[in-house]
């Protein structure tokens, strides 16, 4: 007799709302366990309910490496094995090398860059634990195009390229594969956040900042983080068995041209 497969288990930082709260509905649909990281305790909570009991929430920064070993715990604990993480928890302020303030450099390059560190040093051990799996990171379009007024957050975006390819090297002998998603502007809270402070500040509407960025895509809009998601499962998934050290554009057409 064949000894029942267990079901695999993901862990998904930022994981309450936009692509995040995308990624964890895809996979728990798929018959994943789903440990959903997050700063927002109140949507987190709220979507681990309504996923049901193949999911938890867990609050956490990911800026705390000793918080986030602390979430791999409680994940394998809860599920018994990790076999999956996507990093996707980060953060996006408009500015440029001239007018950055100290302060905001140190919580983009903090938030984006150690917090994926961070989640990858605590998620990877685990991973190897059950005999490997895979780590998605989520990356942006401007890991190959640069956009003004993007300054730190292209910056951050670009090394998560680099570190999605150096870690294929340095994971592979462990059976981890290592992928980046790249989606270009979705439509995210984070993104509509973003658009509302422009505009309080004296700029464009929100609707005529969105009418703007559709209007950049061969696609003729923004992505949908149900998008993103799909490539994010894809690549986690047993069907990329031989994808590793890739940066995926979801990006409507966006960097083609």
């Amino acid at each position: 007799m064949k000894t029942p497969t267990r079901p695999k288990t993901i862990l998904i930082t930022g994981g309450a709302t936009g692509i995040g709260e995308a990624a964890a509905r895809k996979f728990a649909s798929c018959g994943w366990q789903v440990a959903i990281a997050d700063i927002n305790e109140t949507s987190g909570q709220a979507l681990a309910s309504a996923i049901g009991s193949n999911a938890i929430f867990v609050k956490a920064d990911t800026r705390d490496i000793a918080r986030m070993r602390e979430v791999v715990n409680e994940v394998t604990a809860t599920f018994g094995a990790l076999d999956a993480v996507f990093a996707n928890a980060g953060i996006h302020r408009r500015n440029r090398l001239l007018d950055i303030s100290d302060e905001e450099f140190d919580l983009v390059v903090k938030t984006n860059i150690y917090g994926t560190v961070n989640t990858l040093r605590a998620a990877a051990p685990a991973i190897i634990e059950s005999g490997g799996g895979a780590v998605v990171i989520n990356a942006s379009d401007q890991v190959f195009i640069g956009k003004p007024g993007n300054f730190a957050y292209g910056l951050t975006k670009g090394a998560l390229g680099q570190m999605t390819r150096t870690l294929a090297l340095e994971l592979a002998p462990h059976n981890i594969r290592v992928n980046a998603v790249c989606p270009s502007t979705i439509r995210t809270p984070l993104v509509d956040t973003l658009f509302d402070k422009v505009a309080a500040a004296g700029g464009p509407s929100a609707q005529e900042l969105w009418a703007e960025e559709n209007a950049l895509f061969p696609r003729g809009r923004a992505g949908e983080p149900s998008e993103v998601a799909e490539m994010v499962y894809f690549l986690a998934s047993d069907s990329a068995s031989f994808c590793t050290g890739g940066l995926y554009p979801v990006d409507g057409g966006l960097t083609a041209g």
